[in-house]
């Protein structure tokens, strides 16, 4: 029998305890390869960076009493592990997004924690948990320890595990089996894992004088070294492969390119003589995580943004009718994008970075041609020898071992524990701390839903932000209304009400009416724009439909919530969501049932109207070429 059979072929070798209605979620497609009901999922997951067992959910796990997870014995529990994940992609609570094929498999990973767990206890349904089970989970999840290290797991993690036990109560009228008291009552998913300021685990900064010392010794490489080490590892590689060419053995090939390196005389950055293949492979590689720390830390892209750049991802773009072509990356965004593909994105680049991408291109080029592959960041694997994409855990690793190679000073007594997303965090501080005027262009570059997430999430709270942030709001609510009052084609309750009687705020005649009367609501209203990833909220609480009371409500809001509240706007700029959004449930229709067709066919008319009334232009990102 197939892995990838669905479970309705397999149901009559089931427990009888399974219920028949299970077929018609476990038939639904999970992803191009898998459906709900097999026992390993294959998923759409495309993101650069992300491990090849991070793109799979394997079900055929041991659990501790030496059974499996896919034994008939317990069939109920794990049905209902998979028919929750199918609820949460397809039908999620009152307010959150469907589950991504990522948050799937993260999701899935936690499940099988918890099952393996509860056989060991003797549970054989989710409906079990009672409150003295849930607390014994407790217990038993801090005092896990992480692998390898053997310190206990964060308060973070611990949360994770308690808000999927919480999802399951919340969706029990969706699943067949699942728990029947809320297992946190009294508390919050954070209050039960003791989360505390102390606690929290957020990525910390790079202290600055660490993180300006990493970045001037990067930088040297990229600008004064570069040259030497890319001359050596070329001349080695090139004398190397001609000399095999014309049929020499390994050794002499070697021994010809040791004699070029010798003529030579290329100097290291230390003003060691590179005479060597493992010395000139290695500094190709140091040379590599240099240009990857000066991407990260001047233009503070994702790491799995930077490992999806290819061959060409710098483009000059014209500033206006100046002249002047300012370097721009162009690279794949991940993160709040429905397309497992990612969403390509351009980011601005200085000098040094668009030489960093120069150097990857050259340092690539030979495994490009053995491969057929495009990404700049390729490492060949020592398993199977083939050529595959750095992954996000190896460019830590290297980002490391750069740091120690050239004497980066330690944080009060070690290494600093350097991690790729830490240069993120760390260039928006920089950025806010010397001009604060900028968070909401700091906000725009990093490709944040919200200048609140800019502000709480990466720039901290070294200086006071609140009036920071209450002039970046009304700064942001100002050019909100700029761009709603000049518009003719909005979306939204609130949208449509604007276009109908801002004829004379739109074109050039009316822009000092629209910047009077864009200075009077501001001095005379409390009035507020929230931005979110599918449309602005013209904030006032007697109409929100979310039921916020002084901004709305995270809990509350939903794409379909909004469009039928009174306060809501979609221009433009939210076409690529709602074409994902579209796309996403047309995919699931041919698998859906009656009802579940209805409540798409639903939804896709939602977004069909939103994209009439914004002007779709369809989204062709996919067929640009970098």
């Amino acid at each position: 029998m197939s892995k990838h059979t669905p479970l309705r072929q397999r149901d009559r070798r089931l427990s009888p305890a399974v219920p028949s209605a299970a077929a018609s979620w476990a038939s639904a497609r999970v992803s191009r390869r898998s459906y709900f009901g097999d026992d390993v999922w294959h998923l759409d997951i495309e993101t650069a960076g992300r491990r090849a067992d991070r793109k799979r959910l394997t079900w055929t796990v041991a659990a501790g009493d030496g059974s499996r997870l896919t034994d008939p014995q317990h069939a109920l529990l794990l049905n209902t592990a998979k028919q929750f994940l199918w609820s949460m992609a397809t039908d999620p609570p009152r307010g959150r997004k469907r589950s991504s094929p990522s948050s799937l498999q993260t999701r899935g990973q936690t499940l099988i924690a918890i099952m393996k767990w509860m056989i060991e206890a003797a549970h054989t349904s989710f409906a079990s948990l009672d409150a003295a089970a849930v607390d014994r989970l407790q217990l038993w999840l801090k005092a896990r320890r992480v692998p390898h290290t053997g310190r206990p797991i964060t308060p973070s993690a611990i949360v994770s595990y308690l808000l999927v036990l919480k999802d399951l109560y919340r969706q029990r009228a969706k699943l067949d089996a699942a728990p029947r008291h809320d297992p946190l009552p009294m508390e919050t998913t954070f209050e039960a894992a003791g989360i505390t300021p102390a606690t929290k685990g957020w990525i910390p900064f790079i202290p600055e004088p660490i993180a300006i010392d990493l970045l001037t010794k990067a930088l040297d490489w990229v600008t004064l070294h570069a040259e030497p080490i890319l001359a050596a590892y070329e001349t080695w590689r090139t004398t190397s492969d001609a000399s095999k060419a014309a049929g020499n053995g390994r050794r002499a090939a070697s021994g010809h390119a040791l004699g070029a390196l010798a003529l030579e005389g290329l100097r290291g950055p230390r003003g060691d003589v590179i005479e060597g293949a493992y010395q000139a492979r290695r500094l190709a590689t140091y040379l590599a995580d240099a240009c990857f720390i000066i991407i990260a830390g001047f233009v503070g892209m994702r790491v799995s943004e930077i490992m999806s750049m290819q061959v060409g991802a710098i483009e000059l773009q014209p500033i206006g009718a100046t002249g002047v072509a300012q370097a721009t990356i162009v690279a794949r965004m991940f993160k709040t994008v429905d397309d497992p593909r990612g969403r390509l994105e351009r980011w601005l680049a200085p000098e040094p970075v668009v030489r960093a991408v120069e150097i990857l291109e050259r340092l690539s080029l030979r495994m490009r041609q053995s491969s057929g592959r495009r990404e700049l960041f390729l490492v060949k694997s020592t398993r199977h020898g083939e050529i595959v994409p750095v992954t996000g855990q190896q460019i830590g690793l290297r980002v490391r071992q750069f740091a120690a190679y050239v004497h980066v000073p330690h944080h009060q007594g070690k290494p600093w524990p350097f991690s790729p997303h830490q240069f993120r965090k760390t260039f928006a501080r920089f950025i806010a701390q010397r001009d604060r005027s900028q968070l909401l262009a700091l906000s725009d570059h990093l490709k944040h839903a919200s200048i609140a997430m800019t502000a709480k999430g990466y720039v901290g709270n070294d200086f006071d932000l609140n009036e920071l942030i209450d002039h970046e709001g009304q700064k942001e609510t100002a050019l909100a209304l700029d761009r709603f009052l000049a518009s003719d084609q909005l979306a939204g309750r609130m949208g449509e009400r604007i276009t109908s009687v801002n004829a004379a705020f739109r074109g050039r005649a009316g822009e000092q009416v629209r910047r009077d009367y864009i200075t009077f609501v501001l001095a005379e209203t409390d009035l507020s724009v929230h931005a979110c990833d599918y449309g602005w909220c013209v904030f006032q609480a007697e109409t929100a439909r979310c039921g916020g009371t002084a901004r709305p409500s995270d809990a509350g809001r939903s794409p379909s919530t909004c469009l039928s509240c009174t306060n809501f706007i979609v221009d433009e700029r939210h076409g690529s969501y709602w074409q994902d959004r579209r796309q996403r449930n047309e995919a699931l229709l041919d698998n859906a049932g009656p009802l579940t067709r209805a409540v798409l066919g639903e939804s896709i008319g939602e977004c069909n109207r939103v994209l009439a009334l914004i002007g779709e232009t369809r989204n062709d990102s996919h067929d640009l070429k970098i």
